[in-house]
């Protein structure tokens, strides 16, 4: 019996000491430590942040704050919170240099700032892999006649969103070389004028775990139409042009307008079967080619 109670402790004990050791781990070093910065975000006005290099994917981790680059500015972020009084959470920020940028973000009813990060000491956002930049896209030229032929259109699309007599309803979606192009009408079914704040264009989860941050991937516009102040009882068209994509399986595009000063928010969320619908624009000659044949 002491025989076999000696040999299972002998065969124990070198099972354990090929495990690894709990107390044998080690912390991250301080010097991997990126710095984060505090930025305090309201309802009711929009957070400015003008990065030194253009700005690409960002991950929030939450919801409730609104995150979009300036249509036609590669490195201008504007930030907003989604519902008052959200709770604290945090945001990244990724550059085209390789660098990333580390936010705790917290409500505030104070009017918001701007921030000028070109500014910021490198040292504290280090450096990271080069991240590739999307290719290059119609000429101005080319751009003009897609746009003014998209326009002109008959409805292809009644995909829309109602919310306190405004409806948001994309209507075509066209493709020319690498760009994809999207007319959305925006009615206003009220007496009260809508005056658009915030257009939103992302990639996101269809459903993710409670506790998971929440990757949302932005679209930049090549191309997007002025918003403009829609008056009760009226409509506006306009148009949006993104790089060709297609959404990838447990993604889902969607579409967010916002109203300045107000609630009236409309989403619209688009599906892959609508992308491959998209009908093919030939793809103009540039006047400056003409001349030269």
């Amino acid at each position: 019996m002491k025989t076999l109670i000696s040999a299972i402790f002998l065969f124990t004990l070198a099972l354990t000491a090929h495990l690894p050791a709990r107390s044998q781990s080690l912390p991250l070093p301080p010097s991997t430590l990126i710095l984060h910065y505090r930025l305090f975000l309201t309802y009711n006005s929009t957070t400015v942040l003008v990065f030194p290099a253009p700005v690409r994917p960002v991950d929030r981790g939450d919801c409730d704050v609104l995150a979009q680059r300036q249509v036609g500015v590669e490195n201008v972020l504007k930030l907003k919170a989604g519902r008052r009084n959200f709770s604290p959470t945090n945001l990244h920020v990724f550059t085209a240099d390789g660098r990333v940028y580390a936010f705790d973000l917290y409500y505030t009813d104070t009017l918001a700032s701007t921030y000028n990060l070109t500014r910021v000491d490198p040292a504290t956002t280090p450096a990271g892999p080069e991240i590739v930049l999307a290719g290059q896209a119609l000429n101005s030229d080319q751009l003009s006649i897609c746009v003014a032929l998209v326009r002109r259109q008959s409805p292809e699309f009644s995909i829309r969103s109602h919310h306190y007599g405004m409806r948001l309803q994309l209507q075509n979606i066209d493709m020319a070389g690498p760009m994809l192009f999207f007319r959305f009408t925006v009615s206003n079914k009220s007496n009260l004028d809508y005056t658009p704040d915030f257009l939103r264009l992302y990639l996101s989860d269809q459903a993710r775990a409670k506790r998971t941050s929440r990757q949302d991937q932005e679209l930049s516009p090549l191309y997007a139409d002025t918003l403009v102040t829609i008056s009760g009882k009226n409509s506006r068209m306009f148009i949006v042009g993104l790089p060709r994509i297609t959404i990838p399986d447990r993604k889902e595009f969607r579409v967010e307008l916002y109203e300045k000063n107000g609630g009236r928010a409309l989403a619209l969320r688009i599906r892959n079967r609508q992308l491959l619908h998209a009908l093919r624009l030939a793809i103009p000659t540039s006047p400056s080619s003409n001349a030269n044949q």
